[in-house]
């Protein structure tokens, strides 16, 4: 079991949301060389004074990539029925202002290469991808999405490549990245109703 284990590119773990997680969060985008892609439910945290000025600068270096839940679509509202009554943001006009609009102004106005997406498909975790690093937090029932664990793997080494776990979820990220490069979602998600649309 260990030998799995030493295998996987398991860097690190954090219980859930807490502030050495946000200051892991902080350094590995402050040091990011080559690519910044977030998905996730809210990532109200990128909509703080911090991390929004770091993700507009970032850009002027690294693409950076933020998809979002739209927060009008039928998913969220299905997912808020999970979370307890103090989740901060189930309110859609409250998250409009004080997370979303003001990041999308910030990334507009930035001038570096800085895209935000929403997506209207329910998540079960969030993902932080910089350089060769993934951080995913799960979503789990009756608690808030800051209350999941967070676990961090690397990409694998030069010798043996990418591991299974880098392989599972880059390929989710890259799946949302074609739905956002498409004119219109290809088959058979267009039938299905699904979206992702930059705003």
């Amino acid at each position: 079991m260990l030998g799995h284990l030493e295998s996987s590119g398991l860097q690190d773990l954090f219980p859930l949301t807490n502030a050495d997680s946000k200051t892991d969060l902080v350094h590995r985008i402050s040091g990011a060389r080559s690519r910044i892609t977030m998905f996730g439910l809210t990532r109200n945290f990128y909509g703080t004074d911090e991390l929004r000025e770091l993700l507009v600068a970032k850009s002027l270096e690294v693409p950076v990539r933020v998809f979002v839940m739209d927060p009008f679509c039928a998913s969220r509202t299905d997912r808020y029925r999970l979370e307890p009554a103090e989740a901060a943001m189930e309110d859609p006009a409250r998250y409009m202002r004080e997370v979303l609009t003001p990041l999308v102004t910030a990334a507009r106005a930035g001038g570096g290469d800085f895209k935000i997406y929403l997506f209207d498909f329910p998540c079960n975790f969030a993902m932080e991808m910089t350089d060769d690093t993934m951080r995913v937090m799960l979503y789990g029932h009756g608690k808030r999405g800051t209350d999941g664990p967070i676990l961090i793997f690397d990409k694998g080494t030069a010798e043996a490549g990418p591991t299974p776990y880098w392989d599972y979820f880059e390929s989710q990220l890259a799946w949302i990245q074609r739905l956002a490069d498409a004119d219109e979602a290809p088959e058979p998600w267009q039938s299905k109703g699904i979206h992702v649309t930059q705003c």
